[in-house]
């Protein structure tokens, strides 16, 4: 594949600056998730980049850690008291994403080349990845098609409102008693501190590092703004709430920090994705909210492979995690740019009972009218 520079005519002025690895770094700089993401144990969005292609799966491991109960003391023998350590994993598939824009009206030559444009416009191209890059956390955070069950969902305000059947449950939210209020909120914390799923694996909450170098433990919540209105609305929210301008812990960038309860972080998230218009009692709006932990979701990023050919000038970032190809047609008045990537996200879950369970997510339906 053709570099960049190797692109630049002769004698042009354009600085050999790699815009395709610009814009492929808007899936973190330009996504709300951004302050989440990471290859530590202390990540509640686990990214990795692998050698593999599109339609490829790789695997993410978890272990519920060495019990305090393994411990022994003195001369007490250690061979007669060891333990199996629980672990399991869970897959994720990578797959092609790609956008394209026309620009259009544009006069070429060898001093003006396609990448002058690529320049003004990557950052429109940066933010449209960092866009696409948070659908595909928030969809994979929502979905509920493996891992649901009664330790990581909650419907309301009441846990007898769940039941087997996900529609039943989702029909047992209230429009007037299930609204958000701060004693769902610490219902949730404690849910997420005490109870494990299968093989002893418990939720981890998110360390945050303040200025001074002080960390602190919180979990992590986003409300849609319906849900929020509601929290607001409720008994004792303005004398109760806290730490509603510690910076640090401002994490979601381009949303709206609300403050602290309980040690969870609460976040108004606009998205609509998030609402289910009929799912709740007497067929009334809910919202789909989400406490998170560490390893709540898995990110992978994969080699983009294109097709050999001389038609399209190509600029690849490092290791090909992204693409970006130019193309004119009506005699160079329309030049096409389109950027690739190789991606993917799943909401992570563990299966050492043989039936999948969230791992780092509690997901939780409210009442959500307008």
């Amino acid at each position: 594949m053709t570099t960049f520079t190797e692109n630049i005519a002769t004698g042009s002025v354009i600085k050999p600056v790699n815009v395709a690895d610009a814009v492929f770094r808007g899936y973190k700089e330009d996504n709300r998730f951004k302050r989440l993401m990471g290859n530590t144990d202390n990540s509640v969005i686990f990214t990795k980049a692998f050698d593999k292609v599109s339609g490829d799966s790789f695997k993410f491991p978890f272990s519920a850690g060495v019990p305090s109960s393994a411990w022994v003391s003195g001369n007490t023998r250690l061979d007669d008291a060891t333990v199996q350590l629980t672990k399991t994993t869970d897959t994720v598939t990578i797959d092609l994403q790609r956008v394209g824009v026309d620009i259009k009206g544009v006069s070429m030559s060898q001093q003006r080349a396609t990448f002058d444009l690529l320049e003004s416009d990557k950052l429109e191209m940066k933010r449209a990845v960092g866009e696409k890059m948070e659908s595909i956390i928030l969809t994979a955070l929502l979905d509920t098609s493996a891992g649901r069950v009664s330790q990581r969902y909650r419907y309301g305000s009441d846990e007898a409102n769940y039941n087997a059947t996900a529609a039943t449950a989702k029909a047992n939210v209230d429009a007037t008693d299930d609204k958000l209020k701060l004693t769902d909120i610490a219902a949730l914390a404690l849910k997420a501190k005490r109870q494990a799923v299968s093989g002893g694996l418990k939720m981890n909450p998110y360390k945050v590092e303040s200025s001074n170098g002080t960390s602190a433990r919180k979990w992590i919540y986003l409300a849609h703004p319906l849900a929020i209105r509601d929290l607001k609305a409720s008994s004792g929210f303005m004398d109760l709430i806290k730490y509603k301008d510690r910076p640090e812990f401002d994490l979601i960038g381009g949303s709206d920090y609300i403050g602290e309860y309980e040690g969870v972080l609460i976040y108004e998230f606009n998205n609509d994705s998030m609402l289910e218009a009929t799912a709740g009692a007497s067929s009334s709006q809910i919202a789909h909210n989400l406490l998170l932990g560490v390893n709540a979701c898995g990110v992978g990023f994969g080699k983009v492979e294109l097709a050999p050919g001389n038609r399209a000038l190509k600029m690849a970032a490092p290791e090909n995690r992204g693409i970006i190809t130019i193309e004119d047609t009506d005699h160079g008045q329309i030049v096409q740019a389109g950027f690739s990537m190789v991606t993917g996200a799943k909401q992570l879950c563990e299966n050492t009972s043989g039936t999948s369970q969230a791992f780092g997510t509690i997901h939780h339906y409210v009442s959500a009218v307008e």
